[in-house]
């Protein structure tokens, strides 16, 4: 199976028999069988025939619109997989304080102990005027406090304080080129940032994904709140996974000179990765998100676990259950 990303502007996809066709004016870049295709992504001004939308659909092939910087404009997908049941026992969690809380406070502690294992990875090699002991200590002593917390609204308070601390950790361990101050973004200020930033819209692409295969409504959350045009569940589910899949990717790229800094555009609208820093990028992403995670049990590609994941939420959910959920965690 493959995934099909077309990034440049003014490209064409139809089908033509039993492939896939995507080219550029005249010109007929490349052909993929239609029944290998697993899910499409497309970025600027790519055109897509109404007939092969249409297969796309009956077929459960999602098709992902972004900009060329990135941004997710949404995601076109069958809807056979949707389930009122789930969705009503969705709502109805929203009163339940306790059970929220609980499955909150379950997702933040895996995602703080994936930020510090990618940092621990990393503190082991750098450099002896570089530390971020400091930054791992005080992630440490916030966390102690998540579970005092009673309210949803105080565990994402002690999240975003963690947050900050361990990209000003990441910030440290980067190379001297790629380092950075903080997370930005809309519009991200520099190529680390930019990179996260098409990394985060590609993973949150995912989990909206598996999200609507496993039946739940992607507008109701647990920890995010209710807002209009904001899929709340998808921004809850994918925080355990943010630093295995693309934090530890863009880290990797950069430390290994997978990605140079000719490949972005830096200006008054922030930093982006050009055309060809894109495939670069994209490249790499298609690799981790088809790489085998070790650790979650079967050994399935990171894509199948997060399938399997939003699965296991749903039967949660629908259980009322938070010890049927057992988040990513990496070590």
């Amino acid at each position: 199976m493959s995934s099909l990303y077309v990034t440049e502007a003014g490209s064409f996809i139809k089908r033509d028999g039993g492939h896939v066709v995507v080219g550029r004016n005249n010109e007929v870049l490349f052909e993929v069988p239609l029944e290998r295709i697993e899910d499409i992504t497309v970025f600027d001004s790519v055109s897509i025939t109404s007939s092969l939308v249409t297969d796309f659909i009956e077929r459960g092939v999602p098709i992902t619109w972004l900009s060329g910087y990135g941004k997710y404009f949404g995601t076109l997908i069958n809807t056979n997989t949707i389930d009122i049941n789930k969705h009503k026992k969705q709502f109805d969690l929203l009163d339940d304080n306790a059970f929220r809380v609980a499955m909150s406070r379950k997702i933040i502690r895996a995602k703080v102990r994936n930020q510090l294992t990618i940092l621990r990875r990393y503190a082991r090699n750098l450099e002896e005027d570089i530390n971020i002991d400091a930054q791992i200590a005080n992630i440490k002593s916030v966390r102690s406090h998540i579970g005092e917390c009673m309210r949803v609204s105080e565990l994402m308070g002690y999240e975003g304080l963690i947050s900050r601390l361990y990209f000003e950790a990441l910030g440290k361990i980067v190379p001297s080129a790629f380092a950075f101050t903080k997370r930005t973004k809309q519009p991200p200020r520099d190529p680390f940032n930019a990179m996260l930033g098409l990394g985060y819209s590609m993973l949150f692409n995912e989990i909206l994904a598996g999200v609507i295969n496993a039946g739940l409504h992607p507008f109701v959350g647990i920890m995010h709140s209710l807002a209009k045009g904001h899929p709340a569940l998808a921004s809850d589910l994918i925080e355990e996974w943010r630093a295995p899949i693309i934090d530890s990717m863009v880290l990797s790229m950069v430390s290994r000179n997978m990605v140079d800094l000719a490949e972005f555009d830096n200006s008054d609208k922030g930093c982006y990765l050009t055309a060809e820093g894109r495939k670069v990028f994209l490249t790499a992403y298609n690799k981790k998100i088809r790489s085998e995670n070790q650790y979650i049990d079967d050994r399935k590609s990171y894509r199948e676990s997060i399938y399997k994941q939003c699965k296991q939420f749903a039967s949660a959910i629908m259980h009322e259950d938070v010890d049927l959920y057992t988040p990513l965690e990496i070590h």
